[in-house]
C-alpha cells in the first residue's frame, strides 16, 4: 500500500526454505524496516526492491565473518537499487541514531532494530553496498533440524509441558520476578520470552503508566524493574524515581539506545543500578538481571 508507484517490488521465494524458530513479530519489523531503508534509497527515482528468501550452508570463512555457528539457515535478502553507500557510511550503518537520512525522515534506529533482532535469533546480518551500485542486506536465520517419522513419534510419547527447554540457571533465579517496561511491544514480547527460558518470571508492560500503578499495588511481588529510558511522553527515570519512592530496596536497572554520560549521571543519582545498551544482547541482558538479583540478596 505505501509503496510508490515508481518502484517496483519483486518477490522470490523458495518453497523449500528451512523452518527457523523466530517471534514473527520481530522478523515482520526486521523486513519492514529494511524495505522502508530500501524504497526511500531509490528517491524520487524509478527503481526496484528485492525481497528473496531461501535455504543456505554459509561457507566457514563468512561463519567466521558473521560470527555465527556452521550450518543451515534460512537467508532472507532485501535489496535495491538505490543510491548505496561509501565504506565510511556501511561503518556505522548499524549504530543507534546514526542515519544519512534528512532530518525529519528517519531516527537512525532502523538498522540497529534489525542488529538486535538479528543477535536476539543467534543470526546475523550482513551487507553490501555500494555507490551508485544499490544495497544489498542479508539475514541469516539458523533453521531447525528436519523433523523425522521417530522424532514425531517420540514427541507425542513424551509428557506434555507448559514450558520451553532453558538454558542452566542457578537454583537462585528460580522463580525470581522481573518486571519488564518498554513502550515497543515487540521487544517486550521477545525479552518475556527470552528471560521466562532463563527460569525467571517476567511481567512486561509497554504502558509505563500501567507498569506504576502495578508497582503501587504489588510492590513487593517484584525482585527487580528494568525499564526504557525513552518513552513516549513518559521517561523512565521517571518510573525509577516512583519505584524508589514505593520500595526503596528494589533494585532498578535503565535500559536505552543511547546512553550520554549526563543521563548515566542522572540514572546513578536516582539509584540506577545498572545501564543496559539497546538493542539488547542476550547474554548481557540475562547476566546483568541475575548480578542485580543476586546483589540485592547479598545486601
Amino acid at each position: 500500500v505505501t509503496l510508490p508507484p515508481a518502484v517496483e517490488l519483486h518477490l522470490h521465494i523458495d518453497p523449500y526454505t528451512p523452518v527457523v524458530m523466530a517471534d514473527a513479530v520481530q522478523v515482520q519489523q526486521a523486513v519492514l524496516n529494511l524495505c522502508t531503508n530500501a524504497i526511500q534509497a531509490n528517491g524520487d527515482q524509478r527503481g526496484v526492491v528485492s525481497i528473496e528468501l531461501s535455504g543456505v550452508d554459509p561457507d566457514l570463512r563468512l561463519c567466521d565473518r558473521l560470527n555465527i555457528i556452521p550450518g543451515h539457515y534460512a537467508m532472507l535478502t532485501v535489496l535495491d537499487s538505490g543510491k548505496g553507500m561509501d565504506g565510511e557510511t556501511l561503518l556505522r550503518i548499524f549504530e543507534p541514531f546514526f542515519t544519512t537520512k534528512e532530518v525529519g525522515q528517519g531516527t537512525g534506529l532502523g538498522l540497529a532494530v534489525v542488529h538486535g533482532v538479528m543477535r536476539s535469533h543467534a543470526g546475523a546480518v550482513d551487507v553490501q553496498s555500494a555507490p551508485a551500485l544499490g544495497s544489498r542486506f542479508t539475514l541469516y536465520f539458523p533453521a531447525m533440524e528436519p523433523v523425522t517419522d521417530s522424532d514425531f513419534a517420540a514427541l507425542l510419547a513424551a509428557p506434555p509441558s507448559d514450558t520451553e527447554a532453558a538454558p542452566a540457571v542457578s537454583q537462585q533465579m528460580q522463580g525470581k520476578h522481573v518486571m519488564y517496561v518498554d513502550d515497543d511491544h515487540a521487544l517486550v514480547f521477545l525479552v518475556e520470552r527470552l528471560l521466562r527460558r532463563r527460569g525467571f518470571r517476567v511481567s512486561g508492560f509497554s504502558d509505563p503508566n500501567k507498569a506504576a500503578a502495578e508497582l503501587r499495588a504489588n510492590a513487593g511481588a517484584y525482585d527487580l524493574l528494568v525499564t526504557d529510558f525513552n518513552m513516549p511522553g513518559y521517561c523512565g527515570v521517571d518510573l525509577v524515581r516512583e519505584a524508589q519512592r514505593i520500595r526503596p530496596d528494589l533494585p532498578v536497572a535503565l535500559a536505552s539506545g543511547y546512553i550520554t554520560a549526563e543521563i548515566e549521571q542522572s540514572a546513578i543519582a536516582e539509584g540506577v543500578k545498572a545501564l543496559i545498551h539497546k538493542p539488547n544482547d542476550v547474554e548481557e541482558l540475562c547476566a546483568t538481571v541475575q548480578r542485580l538479583i543476586l546483589d540485592n540478596a547479598a545486601a
